[in-house]
Parts: structure tokens; C-alpha cells; sequence
């Protein structure tokens, strides 16, 4: 708003003869104001007093902390990949084997071509190979259906035999849940 009265001041001073003593009374009140609103920044308190907002993948509460969870804790379980690759279509069962509330998976997709008089010793090619991140919420021991939407980059190569996916977990965090109060007990 400031930069729009100072445009007016500036105007006013340069066009109008008559005018010119307002616009330059006026551009010296903004650069007070101006100056005033930097002085009154800096002597601000630090940002811990300052209410603090809430931001994308930070957890909500103090008490909640974010863990990694070792790869081979969570199973993932009858994962397919259907679709013509706008989107695919990703679905499968993953379950929580950690002590901590799992909230999102990286899976490693590979898609495969096997076919005869493939160069590679197993017959199959690597078409295309992506990690795709699911955002999910399971609990501590217990498994959940997903379902996800995989965009391929690029153009969809052609397939020449069959096409075999593979999937791997190569990340997975969680919360840790809060300790148990004494009035909880």
C-alpha cells in the first residue's frame, strides 16, 4: 500500500508545480513511516515468543516426533500397477511391523519388458524405474489397503513381450507416539 501512495506523492511532485510541496511533504511522512515500520522489526522480540505456525510435514504437536522407519518394518503386500500411465493405478496392502505410527512409504516401481532375444541375461529390459511416495496413517502392528496414482515421465515406451512390475520399500517414517501420562495409567 505504501508503494502505491509514494507513487501518487512522486506524481503529484513531478507533474503539478502547484501541487509540488504536498508530494514532497508527503514522500518524506512514507520514508518516516517507512523507517519507523524497520526500527519497530528489528527490536522485535526473537521468533520463539512469536506464535508459531503450522507447516507442511512438521508434526502438529511438540510431543509428536518424527522417526525414520528402517525399511525392512514395513511389508507391502498383492501390489499392482494398472492403467494405461495417465495415471497408473497403484493399489496394495502395506503393513506396520515398527513401534511407531507409520505416515508415509517410498516405494522403488520398475517396470519391466521380457521378451525373447532380450540382451539382458533374464530376458527382461527395464522400461521405466521411479520412487513413488504414499501418504498413509497405520497404526503400530497392523496393515492397511492403498490405493495411488503414478504419473510416468515422459513418453510410455513401447512394450515388445510382457511386462512385469517389481516393488521394493526404500523409505518410511512415522511418529513416535507420546509417552503414556501418569493420569493415563
Amino acid at each position: 500500500m505504501y508503494w502505491i501512495l509514494a507513487t501518487i506523492f512522486i506524481v503529484i511532485a513531478l507533474a503539478v508545480p502547484r501541487y509540488r510541496p504536498i508530494g514532497i511533504v508527503g514522500c518524506v511522512l512514507l520514508g518516516a513511516m517507512l523507517t519507523w515500520g524497520v526500527i519497530q522489526r528489528l527490536r522485535a522480540p526473537p521468533d520463539d515468543d512469536r506464535p508459531q505456525v503450522q507447516q507442511r510435514g512438521r508434526p502438529t504437536s511438540p510431543a509428536a516426533a518424527l522417526q525414520i522407519i528402517a525399511p525392512n518394518q514395513v511389508q507391502v503386500d498383492g501390489v499392482k500397477m494398472t492403467g494405461g500411465g495417465a495415471p497408473f493405478e497403484l493399489r496394495g496392502r502395506i503393513q506396520n511391523k515398527s513401534d511407531a505410527l507409520l505416515k508415509s512409504v517410498t516405494l522403488l516401481v520398475t517396470r519391466r519388458d521380457c521378451f525373447e532375444g532380450a540382451l539382458d541375461p533374464t530376458g527382461c529390459i527395464v522400461l521405466w524405474q521411479d520412487k513413488h511416495w504414499i501418504s498413509i496413517a497405520i497404526p503400530p502392528g497392523d496393515a492397511r489397503d492403498f490405493s495411488s496414482s503414478v504419473w510416468m515421465r515422459g513418453a510410455a515406451p513401447g512394450v515388445r513381450g510382457t511386462v512385469k512390475d517389481s516393488f521394493e520399500v526404500v523409505a518410511a517414517s512415522g511418529e513416535i507416539p507420546p509417552p503414556a501420562s501418569k493420569a493415563d495409567q
